[in-house]
């Protein structure tokens, strides 16, 4: 590999040809993919004698390369503060036609689910939206022919890239960077699916995907983690069902559904008279197909993912789920705390 001292150069050359904050952002994040990023792929090919050493390096490389660009930034922002001479006067007016705000209910659950998962400890993050094909499908053992990596059903960049189809994509790549004894995460964030939007449907939404990966974990587990979710977000008298499924990445794979909320499981409109609400996709990772990819061995995987706006429209009755996007303050007061 190039030497350290080499990269730093590299990099302070690439910074003297910066304008403005915005080129140097650009700057540092085309090193961290070009030249860093590469590193920590060449890490998990070193000997053990090796790792330490070799990983020590590329953690002085970030720190160095961060303290450059981040002085590189200041600078731009010192002189941006210079330039600009801002006169101090107040552009409020008096009112009596103030009414309280409402957090949107896609906020509220979000808020919600995650806190959930922060009290089991779990790892919260949001990952990349563009996402690469290795990690959209090739990681999740979804093959060549599956549907969902046509044009027509998800969007690609000129470059060969995607928008992030779904978050167990986001928690691919994790797997593939961390090689802890036990990984737990919950990605949030937006999809994107090349749908035609109507009440039910609409080409970018939120997900939550959590993984929990270590020695000896099961179904039980699994079960154990969504129950209390279920309970958590619905109520404790909620019950659910798991019923066989397939998925590319899980095997076994389940359906997972609640009790209705609205008819306590005794059959109304909402749950079409059956008394259960779909609610999320779960499973067992593959190890074969799945974890293998991200090089874990001996460990066993649990994984779900659920759409957020789902949540919300059967938590609170919506049946459209375009009014969590229309900024409608009639129907957002209704969230008034």
């Amino acid at each position: 590999m190039e030497s350290k001292n080499v990269l730093i150069d590299e990099l302070k050359n690439l910074l003297k040809n910066a304008k403005n904050e915005t080129q140097a952002i650009e700057i540092k994040n085309i090193f961290n993919k070009t030249k860093l990023n590469p590193l920590y792929a060449k890490l998990k090919e070193k000997a053990d004698k090796e790792k330490n050493i070799f990983g020590k390096l590329i953690n002085e490389i970030k720190i160095e390369s961060n303290e450059i660009i981040e002085q590189k930034i200041n600078y731009f922002k010192s002189l941006e503060e210079k330039n600009n001479h801002i006169v101090n006067y107040d552009i409020s007016i008096n009112t009596t036609n103030l009414e309280k705000g409402a957090l949107n209910p896609i906020s509220l659950v979000i808020q919600d689910i995650l806190g959930y998962f922060e009290s089991l400890n779990f790892t919260i993050q949001s990952g990349e939206e563009v996402m690469s094909i290795k990690y959209n499908f090739d990681n999740l053992n979804i093959p060549l022919t599956h549907p969902t990596r046509e044009a027509s059903e998800t969007f690609y960049t000129d470059d060969g890239w995607s928008l992030r189809t779904q978050n167990t994509a986001s928690s691919a790549q994790f797997m593939d960077n961390n090689q802890d004894e036990e990984i737990k995460v919950a990605n949030f964030g937006y999809v994107y699916r090349n749908d035609e939007d109507d009440a039910t449907h609409s080409h970018q939404f939120n997900q939550v995907d959590f993984i929990w990966i270590k020695k000896g974990i099961n179904v039980k587990n699994l079960k154990w983690v969504i129950n209390g979710f279920v309970k958590h977000l619905f109520g404790e008298a909620t019950k659910t069902r798991f019923r066989l499924s397939n998925f590319p990445f899980t095997e076994p794979s389940f359906e997972v559904d609640a009790s209705c909320p609205f008819c306590d499981g005794k059959g109304c409109n909402k749950c079409k008279q059956s008394g259960w609400i779909e609610l999320l996709g779960a499973g067992i990772f593959r190890e074969k197909e799945v974890l293998s990819m991200a090089k874990i061995k001996n460990k066993t995987g649990i994984a779900a993912g659920m759409g957020i706006e789902r949540m919300a429209m059967i938590k609170y009755g919506i049946s459209d789920i375009r009014d969590l996007y229309n900024n409608n303050f009639k129907f957002l007061k209704q969230f008034v705390e």
